[in-house]
């Protein structure tokens, strides 16, 4: 059905109703919610910018598939490439800071937040761990825009409902495949696969381009057996379309990735100091030990101001590493933050003064 010249006062009366969508939505909502008032029953805070970006990412599935975007996708190129950047780039996005995967692992747990360093990836289910992996969310990202534009998947989506709504399941799942590694903690990476992952990122910049621009330059229709015999009588001719679909198709395939590089740097940085704060703590396990063995007491806390050595006995020396303890790199820094000497202040690094 042609339901007329695109312009501004048409996009914004055009509503359909779309049932797949609509009840998944509803059951995403609904689960979503349920799960933060557990959580939050259970005595965890769940930030509301959380709850605020996955409902915020349900709103803009709804306007992918029930305002002017589902409507004119079939009689427009360009609005039906508009539906796909939208549910493969921008609705995962908002749907990952929402964190879901951390949710369901907070009500498993009964209410405690799965941490990183008590939950690692190696305790994760296997597809998650799968799905997670460094290189599979960009890859998958490539392959599914040329299965959708450049197979007989475009024109089987066109003519056929139920492979049309698929198509819309694939392009999210897909999504969010890129986007939860860098926006769910319940799926973070270690700092390395984190420096992969923008490693890849920044490839994926440059081959983003290459599908947009396949699809401006073409010189015949993709799908001709729908674009066709398609008579809209207004709006621009199908080739045209087709180019027009090719630019947006280009420019949401880089304008996406600025995004997903900073949030994944971020990330980055703060797995890496989650494993700074960790080694830290190993190596103050390691160094008191043998000053415990050598006084021959027990290694347990002394509130501030008891823990003095007696007149003449020497403190035990206490080895940091070099990064930790030379002043003139960033050391310094570091060791009055824990209360160590740099090597420059007393020739080498002592205990806690």
């Amino acid at each position: 059905m042609n339901p007329g010249p695109l312009t501004t006062a048409s996009a914004l009366g055009s509503w359909q109703v779309d049932v797949p969508a609509l009840v998944l939505v509803v059951l995403a909502g609904a689960g979503y919610l349920v799960g933060v008032r557990a959580v939050r029953r259970a005595g965890t805070v769940w930030s509301p910018l959380r709850s605020t970006a996955f409902l915020a990412g349900l709103v803009l599935v709804i306007a992918s598939t029930c305002w002017f975007v589902g409507v004119y996708a079939h009689v427009l190129f360009w609005v039906f490439t508009l539906q796909v950047c939208l549910l493969l780039l921008v609705a995962p996005l908002l749907l990952g800071v929402g964190a879901p995967v951390a949710l369901v692992a907070a009500v498993r747990g009964r209410g405690a937040v799965v941490d990183d360093d008590e939950a690692p990836a190696s305790r994760r289910p296997l597809l998650l761990r799968v799905l997670g992996a460094p290189g599979v969310g960009p890859l998958l990202l490539i392959l599914v825009t040329v299965l959708v534009f450049f197979t007989p998947l475009l024109g089987a989506a066109l003519r056929h409902p139920p492979v049309f709504h698929s198509v819309h399941l694939l392009l999210l799942a897909a999504g969010l495949v890129l986007a939860l590694p860098v926006t769910d903690e319940g799926m973070t990476l270690s700092s390395l696969g984190y420096a992969a992952l923008i490693g890849l990122g920044f490839l994926e910049f440059l081959l983003d381009a290459i599908p947009g621009i396949a699809l401006r330059l073409h010189g015949s229709l993709l799908a001709p057996e729908y674009w066709s015999v398609l008579h809209r009588g207004w709006g621009p001719a199908p080739l045209d379309d087709q180019h027009q679909a090719g630019g947006m198709l280009w420019f949401f395939g880089e304008a996406a990735d600025l995004p997903f590089l900073v949030i994944a740097m971020i990330a980055w940085i703060r797995a890496d100091a989650r494993e700074a704060d960790r080694i830290d703590r190993a190596l103050d396990l390691v160094s008191a030990e043998p000053a415990s063995a050598a006084t021959g007491a027990p290694t347990t806390a002394v509130p501030a101001g008891e823990g003095d050595p007696p007149v003449g006995a020497t403190a035990p020396t206490l080895d940091r590493p070099w990064w930790e303890t030379d002043a003139g790199v960033f050391g310094e820094e570091r060791a009055r933050r824990y209360g160590w000497t740099t090597r420059e202040g007393q020739g080498g690094a002592q205990g806690p003064s």
